[in-house]
């Protein structure tokens, strides 16, 4: 029952253009701090890169402010890192899937043919083996052991 009501409140909550926005706002603001993080920087050597308080970088970083395009650039520009920009959503997302799906498949046929070689490698190893038992003499085969 929780379920069911959770997903309705989801789903009314989705309704709301200020909501969906938040979302957005959040999504680029955790992407941003994520950037800033792998950068190694500080909100304050960042702060000091881009000429603005460390209060503006905090606010830009925890999606409490409306970011324009310029901003968005002038902080990827003082972390030496580019941004793109998807539209598209699901349909989007479900061509990253197919490519991810077409890689694996790929992967797979590349996995089952190293097998099929290693297998191979095997068999011939072992017919070289069993062929190096085998010594010659003036009379004939013996066996290595039976000699």
């Amino acid at each position: 029952m929780l379920k069911h009501e959770l997903s309705a409140l989801w789903d009314e909550s989705l309704q709301d253009e200020d909501f969906r926005f938040e979302l957005k706002a959040q999504e680029v603001a955790v992407q941003l701090a994520n950037a800033v993080a792998r950068s190694g920087l500080t909100q304050k050597e960042l702060a000091d890169r881009l000429g603005w308080k460390t209060s503006r970088v905090s606010k830009v970083l925890h999606g409490a402010s409306n970011l324009t395009l310029k901003t968005m650039l002038q902080v990827c520009e003082a972390l030496g890192i580019d941004f793109d920009i998807h539209f598209g959503g699901k349909h989007y997302l479900n061509e990253q899937i197919e490519v991810i799906r077409r890689k694996r498949q790929q992967m797979d046929a590349m996995l089952q043919l190293a097998e099929q070689a290693n297998s191979m490698a095997w068999r011939n190893y072992s017919r070289v083996k069993a062929f190096s038992r085998v010594s010659y003499s003036s009379d004939g085969l013996n066996q290595a052991g039976s000699l």
